[in-house]
């Protein structure tokens, strides 16, 4: 078992009954897993959706209509796919909520032509709401073993104490896969600045192209080598999916920089935890290196997932993906890890969270030797 596999969850209701779901910005439908579970005002639309992911597990049901109510909002009519019994679902979450743009969403293409509005969520809530403001935020916190744990989720506000993000400068997102994409400009590795080396770089072939979303790490094979090949005691345990042992008191010393923003990364989102085959805990890199494959369809250079977003405020402004606002999407992000104290506080954090870490495997082991 690893430390990286992290969920983020919000409470929705739908047609009276409540689900917790897995919040996710890399797609945009929502699904539920209804098993055990009677709808009694929803409408069937008998219009099969299906719902695919890489690790091929999947969501495949009809698109059903009803009432739903997310936070403080409620919308009329919402569509899902009803899944009962899905496989997708993980640490007890009953479905899925997409929060990307309506133009990659499979059930509006299924709904498209008919008599049923198949919009996302957030399209129908922005349009329902046509007075807030058309963005959504994300602050992760840390748990004690340095993973993500709670934090902050807002629609069309920030949080009071980190609304200077409004004052940040504006990432746009570009067009390529109606995604929240943008250009970065490059890494500080150990104070030097690096850049360029993406499949995808930009008109000054310096920027490269940064995926923000609430998935696993990747990063292109120049970058990763410059952050981890050099580590003394570094070992290969999958060179096919790009897993690398490190010693667990690597203090690795990391930005990434946005329209000249630096966003320190700490020291404990760029390794992982994990157990090995004879359970003894070990340390694995964070980020992944991405295919060097030149004609691979839809890669994109960075994928700052969870590792990254515990060290930023994100707002993303969805813009024109909805129906009340005519500017571009863009992106805000607001650092907030100080590169210094993180540094300083690694040794002791490090150690408490492998402590927990092998305090959490204890537990596991016995309840499962019973």
């Amino acid at each position: 078992m690893g430390d990286g596999q992290i969920i983020y969850v919000a409470n929705v209701t739908v047609d009276g009954q409540s689900f917790e779901v897995q919040l996710d910005t890399g797609s945009a439908d929502f699904w539920l897993n209804s098993q055990n579970v009677t709808f009694t005002d929803a409408n069937n639309t008998h219009i099969l959706a299906s719902i695919g992911y890489l690790d091929t597990t999947y969501a495949t049901g009809d698109v059903y209509i009803a009432a739903a109510q997310f936070g403080n909002y409620s919308i009329p009519q919402q569509a899902f796919i009803n899944a009962p019994g899905s496989n997708a679902t993980s640490d007890n979450d009953r479905g899925l909520l997409g929060l990307g743009p309506s133009e990659i969403s499979q059930v509006q293409k299924q709904l498209n032509g008919s008599a049923f509005n198949g919009q996302t969520v957030m399209y129908n809530l922005f349009d329902a709401y046509p007075n807030t403001s058309t963005y959504i935020t994300f602050l992760m916190a840390r748990s004690n073993l340095g993973t993500s744990d709670g934090g902050i989720f807002t629609v069309g506000e920030t949080d009071p104490n980190w609304s200077q993000i409004l004052d940040q400068p504006k990432q746009h997102v570009l067009h390529k896969l109606d995604q929240w994409l943008t250009l970065m400009d490059g890494v500080i590795v150990n104070g030097k600045n690096y850049s360029g080396h993406g499949l995808f770089c930009g008109q000054d072939n310096q920027s490269a192209e940064a995926y923000l979303i609430t998935q696993s790490g990747l990063i292109p094979q120049y970058y990763f080598d410059l952050i981890y090949k050099t580590v003394p005691g570094i070992k290969t345990l999958s060179e096919e999916f790009g897993i690398y042992q490190l010693p667990c008191d690597t203090n690795l010393n990391v930005s990434m920089i946005f329209n000249g923003t630096e966003v320190p990364i700490n020291p404990l989102d760029l390794t992982m935890l994990a157990t090995d085959d004879n359970n003894n805990t070990i340390c694995v890199n964070a980020f992944a290196p991405t295919s060097t494959k030149e004609d691979a369809e839809n890669l994109i250079d960075f994928t700052l997932g969870d590792s990254f977003l515990r060290n930023v405020y994100i707002l993303y402004n969805y813009g024109n993906w909805t129906s009340t606002n005519s500017d571009l999407p863009y992106i805000q992000l607001l650092p907030t890890t100080i590169q210094s104290e993180a540094y300083e506080q690694f040794d002791s954090l490090n150690n408490a969270r492998i402590q927990q870490w092998e305090q959490v495997g204890l537990q596991y082991n016995g309840s499962s030797s019973r």
